[in-house]
């Protein structure tokens, strides 16, 4: 394997570690590191990844189970190493102190996890727009301003804008993305366990519906259970109406998240990185307060603010529908959102602000990182 990636010269490492399930986190920036137009591999560390990775990129494709493969996998030649994740096993490529490590997340989202502290061990932090820097500001995360870099959200590029308000549609298409309940109860944002109400009442409006689940739903049997009360509903609703409601693999595996966002002419998620791509639309999105926050729902999750909020016991469903599928008074209010959280570059372009901040990584005058003063690393969170 050493003898043929140097043969290779990679200039570049997307280094992947992950729970299953996980290939979306890393299959959304391959095409993206491919236009970087600079040889590169993939090292992955589990080997449940090899076929639907390998699938999806022309590069060289490795799994290092061991550090000792890791050491004939990281050749000279390498000049960086992109992240996708925070994944505990990535200490196990940071030590390679001569490469610039560049974190590029999965995502952008007003979550917990999003401003997480560990992020500070990276050269580079690629955030997709100012918001994301100040969230780290607001969760108490010192990371000094020169590690940032507002790259944008090249993935959103082909998101199709509606700039001006649309007249509301009788039978509107709505796309709901329920989240995970996450792997801590303050990081819990899953709207499933009263996603029947707001499932029936956009029935009753006429919508036709793109369930569009996270991965990890299936993780949580009561997850599990509330996602498959909603197929019922769907799958009767359209055998009485014929409205064509998409779900499962129709709507997860069948359709990329760009896909489902075109299709749709609104939102309802909850707290998730799928608002900020959806933003890029300019389409009314509703957001699912599942905590205890109330008025200050919008201070912890300021993305809320362009939107609007459905209460946990959904008492304001009705009120929030008008608003969402017919009025939409805060359609102004979204495109100041989309540059913050989203970045202010010309359309034509966007993706190019990526791409050349990447390159600026594998310059020619390209040097090492300074030597890190050897004091621990804080232990990494998956």
């Amino acid at each position: 394997m050493g003898r043929a990636l140097r043969r290779h010269q990679p200039e570049f490492v997307l280094y992947f570690s992950a729970p299953p399930g996980s290939e979306y986190q890393v299959t959304m920036w391959l095409p993206y590191l491919e236009r970087i137009g600079r040889p590169f591999l993939v090292l992955l560390r589990e080997p449940e990844f090899l076929p639907t990775v390998a699938a999806a990129t022309r590069a060289p494709v490795v799994f290092c189970p061991t550090l000792k493969t890791m050491d004939e996998a990281l050749v000279p030649s390498l000049r960086a190493a992109f992240y996708v994740n925070h994944g505990a096993k990535n200490s196990h490529c940071i030590r390679f102190s001569q490469l610039t490590h560049v974190q590029l997340h999965h995502g952008d989202s007003d979550k917990a996890p999003s401003a997480n502290p560990v992020s500070a061990i990276f050269d580079k932090i690629f955030v997709a727009g100012p918001a994301a820097i100040e969230r780290y500001a607001r969760a108490g995360v010192e990371i000094p301003a020169e590690k940032f870099v507002v790259v944008g959200r090249p993935q959103v590029e082909v998101i199709e804008v509606r700039r001006e308000p649309a007249t509301a549609p009788a039978h509107p298409t709505v796309l709901y993305t329920p989240t995970w309940t996450g792997h801590h109860a303050d990081a819990n944002y899953c709207s499933l366990p009263v996603a029947e109400t707001v499932i029936r009442r956009l029935l009753d409006r006429g919508a036709t519906v793109i369930l569009r689940a996270h991965p990890y739903t299936a993780q949580n049997p009561a997850s599990a259970r509330q996602l498959a009360r909603l197929t019922e509903l769907l799958t009767a609703d359209r055998a009485k109406t014929g409205r064509a409601h998409l779900w499962g693999a129709a709507a997860g595996r069948d359709l990329t998240l760009t896909e489902c966002v075109n299709r749709a002419d609104a939102l309802v998620s909850d707290v998730s990185g799928v608002i900020s791509d959806w933003l890029y639309s300019g389409k009314p999105y509703a957001v699912t307060d599942m905590g205890v926050d109330g008025e200050h729902f919008v201070e912890r999750f300021p993305l809320a603010r362009s939107g609007y909020v459905l209460r946990r016991d959904m008492s304001n469903v009705d009120e929030v529908l008008t608003e969402l599928l017919e009025t939409d008074p805060k359609a102004a209010d979204r495109w100041a959102t989309r540059a913050r959280y989203l970045g202010d570059f010309p359309a034509e372009s966007y993706a190019e602000v990526f791409l050349d901040a990447a390159r600026r990584q594998l310059a020619p005058d390209w040097t090492a990182p300074a030597p890190r003063d050897g004091s621990p690393l804080p232990s990494p969170a998956a």
